[in-house]
Parts: structure tokens; sequence; C-alpha cells
């Protein structure tokens, strides 16, 4: 309705100054009738008017956005994107992106490249320690929800004011609340993001938008808290550093003892060896002599029996003539009977 009375109020301006400028021109010229005038303007008004009624009688939707459809203040429908035919000056749309649209808190909203900026959120850890905490939103508007976004909640900047910023604070800042100083600055947020992002989803459903992304993207603590952990990080590398060089001494301790006891095995298994060695060797030497005896035994053996089996009285004799020296023995006998030399008979030589 305000376009419908703004079109007519330009149109009938410009058919009144029209009006009025041939009615100028006619009085210069000596004349008094206004009848061309007025109708000249009336013409005028009606062009206008009815060209301005042309040029509101459709819309343009952009790619990625859709347009919501109110007449007389109700909505009567949605356009896709593209041209679409309206009813001039009666019907008026309000536009919304599908697209990603992003909400994201930071130290400087100025230095930021979301679409919505905000700054960041001020709390406190379970255990009583100050934060900020920054975060990003990303979400979507759902073009099968935009009516019911239209008259629940207005136009995109109004859901974002009123879902997205109020909603999103205030779950981080509660949340948060929930965990411990040192989970969150050790960097373990998971558990806290998610928290944060299952609850955001819920919410943004029963309102026609659809979260995409949540992340915390930092958390910054006060200087005295950052002071303290830094300082309790040092005394326990500290502590790690002592127990590593502790374990180092034990062991090179145990390696030396290693070291020791494989010496001493090594030495033991060679004297072990050397007299293992040296019997073996008296071994083989004592089995070699008595089996160099027990050959010459034997070869000995054969030969006295070749010599025996090869010995009679006639050789016997011949050996014994070989030996003999020509001399008798003085007494030859045993006992009682004795045999004397044949030269104590023979007479004595002349």
């Amino acid at each position: 309705m305000g376009a419908l009375i703004a079109a007519f109020v330009t149109a009938l301006g410009l058919g009144v100054f029209v009006a009025v400028l041939i009615g100028a021109a006619v009085a210069r010229r000596g004349g008094s009738n206004y009848r061309s005038a007025t109708l000249a303007g009336v013409a005028v008004l009606l062009l206008v008017f009815a060209f301005m009624a042309l040029m509101n009688s459709f819309t343009q939707v952009e790619a990625g956005t859709v347009a919501v459809v109110k007449q007389f203040g109700r909505v009567v429908g949605v356009f896709d994107p593209g041209l679409n035919w309206k009813l001039p000056f009666v019907q008026e749309t309000v536009i919304y992106r599908t697209q990603e649209i992003v909400y994201e808190t930071s130290e400087d909203p100025k230095l930021s490249q979301a679409d919505y900026k905000d700054l960041e959120v001020d709390t406190a850890t379970a255990d009583g320690q100050q934060i900020r905490a920054r975060f990003t939103v990303r979400f979507r508007i759902d073009p099968t929800k935009a009516t019911a976004i239209v008259n629940n909640l207005g136009t995109e900047g109004e859901a974002v004011e009123k879902v997205i910023k109020a909603t999103s604070r205030v779950h981080v800042r509660n949340i948060l609340k929930q965990h411990s100083a040192s989970d969150l600055y050790s960097g373990n947020v998971e558990t806290a993001q998610e928290d944060i992002r299952a609850r955001l989803a819920g919410e943004f459903a029963r309102e026609g938008l659809q979260l995409i992304f949540f992340g915390l993207r930092s958390i910054h603590f006060e200087d005295d808290y950052r002071k303290a952990v830094e300082q309790k990080q040092i005394e326990k590398e500290n502590i790690a550093t002592k127990e590593n060089l502790a374990k180092q001494a034990e062991f090179e301790k145990q390696r030396t003892i290693t070291q020791a006891q494989a010496e001493a095995e090594r030495q033991k298994l060679e004297r072990i060896g050397v007299a293992e060695g040296e019997a073996e060797a008296i071994r083989v030497k004592a089995i070699a002599e008595a089996e160099a005896t027990r050959i010459k035994a034997q070869a000995q053996a054969e030969a006295n029996k070749l010599i025996s089996q090869s010995l009679d009285q006639n050789v016997i004799s011949w050996q014994a003539i070989q030996n003999w020296s020509g001399d008798y023995p003085l007494v030859l006998g045993s006992g009682s009977s004795y045999i004397l030399p044949g030269e104590l008979f023979k007479a004595p030589a002349k």
C-alpha cells in the first residue's frame, strides 16, 4: 500500500507540474483557457502512474535467494530465482538468502570478513577462570521455511539477531561454564564444541534455520592464568627431564653390568674351550700311542710266530754252531749230574 500511495503522489506531482507549466505558457500568450493545461497534467499523471505500475509488476529473484510475497501484510506465496510477476503496488517481497551465511565473534569485529560480525563472548570456566570465547557459525535459511521465518522472525537481519546471535552467545557462555580451565586451555575443546553444536542445531531447526558448522576458533585466558600454566608446564618438563636422566643412568648401569657379564661369560667359554681342547689332544695322543703299541706288539707277535714256525732241530743246531765260540763250558748239568769237559780226559801234549 505504501508503494501505491508513493506512486500516485509522484505521478500527481508530475501531472500538476506539467499542467502548471502549460498554463503559464498559455497565459504568457494572452490566453485564459486552462482546459488544455489540465488535460495535459492528467495525461502526464496517468502515463507516469502507468509506467510506475508496469515497473512494479515484476520482480527479479537472484540465484541463491528466495522471495516471500506479501499482500496487504499477509504472506501469499514464495518466488523462486528468476523473473516473477506480481500485482503492482499491492504485493511486495521479502528477500532471503539461501546460501551459507556466516556469523562470527572476534576481538575486533572490523577485521572480520563474516556477513554478520560481533564481539567475543565473556564467560568463566567450571573452576572460576575468566575466559573470552571466539567462535564462528555458518548457517543457511531453509527455503521451505521462508514463510514461517517471515511470520515469526522478520527479515534476514532480524532472524540473525533474534536466533543466531542470541542463541549462540547464550549456549556458548553456559556450556563453557561446565568445563574446567585445564581442558579448555590444553586445546581439548572438542567435547565442549560438540555440545554447543548439538544444542544450536536443534534450536535453529525449530526456527527454520539450518546449522552448517559451528567452531570454537580460540579461547582467551587471563595473563595470570597463562603464566601459572606455563610455569607448571616448565616444572613438569623439568621433572620429566630429571626422570629421563635417571632412566639414562639406570640404563647405562645395566649396560655396564651386561657388558661385564658378557665378557666374563666369554672368558669362561674360552677357558672351557682351551681345557676341552687340551683334554681332547691328550686323549687323542693316548689313543694314538696305545694304537701304536698295539700294532707294534701285534707285529712282534706275528714275527715270533713266524720264527717259531720256521725253527726245527737242524736249524737250531746250525744256529748253535754258528754262534759257538769254540769253548766248552766248564760244567754242564744241574743237581747231582754233571758233565765235565772232554779236555780234562785227554793226555797232555808232549
